[in-house]
């Protein structure tokens, strides 16, 4: 035990007792002071005063520990204030772009009618004229009921605002071949001589091939048939001759 439990007056007591004794029928009686200390378990510094029995400490944590839940709150309602503002931002702008392509979709439309009623009004505008113009794409297609040599053909079809057919693709060849059916008919494409003296294949309107449907047996080097002019078979292949009366077929594309 410490000393200084004995040397803290707090923490003793003083008892006092008496016991007797009898001698010879007289009594003696003997008072006595007994000192008793406090035995104390506890430390000898303390912090504080001293706590009442039935309560427990209280733990007072710093600000930033008492509340680290509302600072996550505060972080998450300003990202919920810009994950609305981004949605209506996208929201806005997709309403535009859905507007614009309606729009854009309407002016489609309307000049599609415009071009068609051209088209149309062109192709009927020829019948009248007592002449059959067929309709492909972009462009209506005339055949002949006559027959002269490619120069003059071209000459006809050029009378009538157009000149003589240019062919760019299996489709439209697939569709002159049924236009020019029983018969071959002269189609615009020639053996043009260059400046160097070589020669190339060239239709009437100065674009060079894209696209050929040549029968097999056919010379097809230009400069080997130098002013050669071509025309299609019944069978929708192309051959050529250097003169000869044919049908032709006229192409005016609709602008």
């Amino acid at each position: 035990m410490s000393n200084n439990i004995y040397e803290d007056p707090d923490l003793t007591l003083n008892v006092k007792y008496s016991k007797g004794a009898r001698r010879g029928g007289g009594g003696e009686r003997v008072e006595r002071v007994i000192d008793i200390y406090e035995s104390v378990d506890t430390p000898t510094t303390r912090r504080g005063p001293p706590l009442r029995r039935g309560t427990h400490p209280q733990n007072h944590l710093p600000a930033e520990r008492r509340n680290p839940f509302s600072a996550a709150a505060l972080v998450l309602g300003f990202l919920c204030l810009l994950l609305v503002g981004g949605v209506i931002v996208l929201a806005s702008q997709y309403v535009s772009v859905m507007l614009e392509k309606q729009q854009l979709q309407t002016s489609n439309n309307q000049l599609q009618t415009s071009y068609n009623n051209l088209s149309n009004s062109f192709c009927q505008e020829a019948k009248n004229q007592t002449h059959e113009w067929s309709r492909f794409r972009c462009s209506c297609y005339y055949k002949s009921t006559e027959r002269k040599n490619w120069t003059e053909s071209r000459r006809d079809c050029q009378s009538r605002g157009a000149d003589l057919v240019v062919i760019n693709s299996k489709e439209e060849n697939n569709f002159v071949s049924e236009l020019n059916k029983p018969e071959g008919s002269w189609i615009g494409l020639q053996s043009v001589q260059k400046k160097d003296w070589s020669a190339e294949w060239k239709w009437v309107d100065e674009s060079t091939l894209s696209y050929t449907k040549w029968q097999r047996d056919v010379t097809i080097n230009p400069a080997d048939v130098k002013g050669a002019t071509v025309y299609m078979d019944k069978d929708g292949k192309w051959r050529h001759f250097n003169n000869r009366s044919k049908r032709w077929i006229c192409e005016r594309p609709i602008y």
